[in-house]
């Protein structure tokens, strides 16, 4: 009868000690758990959806022709706007001779050689290819020029800029419909005209003239292919489906809870939520066992 009750003691012990062990177990596991736990704070700010194309601009453009071999001196600043008839340029050797300007617009004591080709008509009517492969020779002239040689060009501002638009897909854009582009500082608009498979891109046309595009044709510009959306963002790494439900963990009063949410908008790295507080803590190591732990305030 002894030996019973000791083996029952003994099994007791046993299992008390079990328990203690299992317990103190449990308990290092969800504070390692909670120590490992990493977070981020859900801040205001934008979802944009933008990518850089390369943009070949075409403008009303006359070249300016030296009619002798001398000395070259403008007669107004670079970029300055004319008046047809207006004297823009002197040339000095045994005659002196002052060139007027052929027609109205901006005077730019540089050209690219591309004047005459890259236009607004051949974009919208010629091979793209042949167009596009041709190579600028950009001038810009010195103190001396020869007879034959370009002074510059004068570019009809009150003429709308056309442009080529290098695009990665063509796919849902609509002759007749507008892009959004951001050139600079400007954002604008400007009508598809032309679309092309190869080269793979759209022909536009904007409103009016683009600054900047007559001194530099070809450049790279920011293509606005949807809209913006503002709101409380979070890394997209902190959602995590349970079950059924999306959402992200949150640290709130004191421990972590699951909250189900509603993503408006997202790009690569960020994802808007719908009524989600600003600078909350949200999980960005989701995982599941996480709701309910207590986690380390230093790591918040």
């Amino acid at each position: 009868m002894e030996g019973n009750r000791r083996k029952i003691r003994y099994l007791w012990v046993a299992i008390l000690l079990l328990i203690i062990t299992g317990g103190v177990a449990w308990c290092y596991r969800s504070a390692f758990i909670a120590g490992t736990i990493k977070f981020a704070t859900a801040e205001s700010g934008t979802i944009t959806h933008e990518r850089k194309v390369q943009a070949t601009f075409a403008n009303q453009e006359l070249l300016v022709i030296s009619p002798l071999s001398g000395n070259v001196e403008y007669l107004g600043e670079d970029g300055q706007r004319v008046r047809r008839g207006d004297p823009i340029a002197a040339v000095q050797s045994v005659q002196s001779q002052t060139i007027a300007a052929a027609m109205s617009g901006l005077f730019i004591h540089k050209s690219d050689g591309l004047e005459p080709i890259i236009t607004s008509e051949n974009l919208l009517t010629m091979d793209l290819t042949k167009l596009l492969s041709q190579s600028a020779n950009v001038k810009v002239s010195g103190d001396t020029v020869q007879t034959g040689d370009a002074l510059g060009k004068i570019v009809n501002n009150l003429v709308p800029t056309v442009a080529f638009l290098e695009m990665p897909t063509v796919d849902g854009l609509i002759v007749g419909k507008t892009l959004r582009l951001k050139i600079g500082e400007q954002t604008l608009t400007a009508k598809i005209m032309r679309k092309s498979e190869e080269p793979r891109g759209v022909v536009a046309q904007f409103s009016n003239y683009v600054d900047g595009t007559a001194e530099q044709r070809r450049q790279e510009v920011t293509w606005i292919y949807r809209s913006p959306t503002s709101g409380v963002l979070i890394p997209k790494s902190a959602l995590w489906t349970k079950g059924e439900e999306l959402g992200v963990f949150l640290w709130s009063e004191g421990v972590v809870q699951f909250k189900k949410v509603k993503v408006l908008d997202e790009n690569e790295d960020k994802a808007c939520i719908e009524d989600l507080p600003n600078g909350i803590p949200v999980v960005i190591t989701p995982r599941d066992g996480l709701e309910g732990l207590v986690p380390n305030p230093k790591k918040i």
